[in-house]
């Protein structure tokens, strides 16, 4: 048994009350439970949440609520904790659950189909623990980043690093893209996923998306980029 679950917390300060920001006519929310109603290796949906207004859209879908414990509300959690609970939660009550597809609440970037390569991926690879989406890096190469200290930039790390100018020579990097973290349930429990994914299990399978198509919404900014992956705006939703 294949489910989804969507992590959304109530409480978010970047954009008050983000998971349920109005975005083309739905609560944000409702994007990453109707992908993964659309997905069609997908048994059950679930949304892991501390808030009224997001349980109602959960609802109102067709969807169940996970309501997160006390300990687990508020913006200072671990998030890998949340997922833990979600996890446990649901193999407590169903346990023909083998693989969890992990949403996050705050993105419309993903859809079914996406939901569907990543369980067709893990299904077929018994070698593999967890699929991830992810983008690749180019000026925002980490042997590029910086940090500011005592007033000045400098170097992220090793200050005394020499770095190219040219990205093309360095070796190839990839962030996670906000779309999908699809994993066997029993990796929550051995924490051996690469940092900070822990609950992902040791072998990870990348799938490389168009970074523009991996995007959370954090910003008004974020939100246009959004609005235009929803319109379908030339090339933005190519894998």
């Amino acid at each position: 048994m294949n489910v989804a679950i969507v992590t959304a917390r109530a409480g978010s300060k970047s954009i008050l009350d983000k998971n349920v920001f109005v975005v083309r006519g739905k609560p944000l929310v409702a994007y990453p439970l109707q992908a993964a109603l659309d997905a069609k290796r997908v048994s059950r949906v679930f949304c892991s949440t501390d808030g009224e207004s997001i349980a109602r859209v959960t609802e109102e879908l067709g969807c169940e609520v996970i309501w997160r414990p006390e300990e687990l509300c508020g913006d200072h959690v671990n998030h890998g904790d949340v997922i833990k609970h979600a996890t446990e939660w649901v193999d407590a009550r169903y346990p023909e659950l083998e693989n969890v597809v992990l949403l996050l609440g705050n993105t419309v970037m993903v859809d079914g189909a996406l939901i569907d390569a990543s369980l067709e991926i893990l299904g077929g690879r018994a070698d593999l623990d967890s699929v991830m989406s992810v983008w690749e890096a180019a000026d925002d190469h980490p042997l590029r980043s910086l940090q500011i200290k005592d007033g000045l930039v400098k170097p992220y790390g090793d200050e005394n690093r020499q770095v190219s100018t040219e990205r093309q020579s360095y070796p190839k990097a990839y962030y996670y893209d906000q779309g999908v973290w699809t994993f066997r349930k029993g990796c929550v429990q051995r924490r051996e996923g690469p940092n900070p994914w822990w609950w992902m299990g040791r072998n990870v399978f990348p799938i490389v998306r168009n970074w523009v198509t991996g995007r959370d919404i954090h910003t008004k900014l974020d939100i246009a980029f959004s609005e235009a992956w929803l319109e379908g705006y030339p090339g933005i939703r190519e894998l």
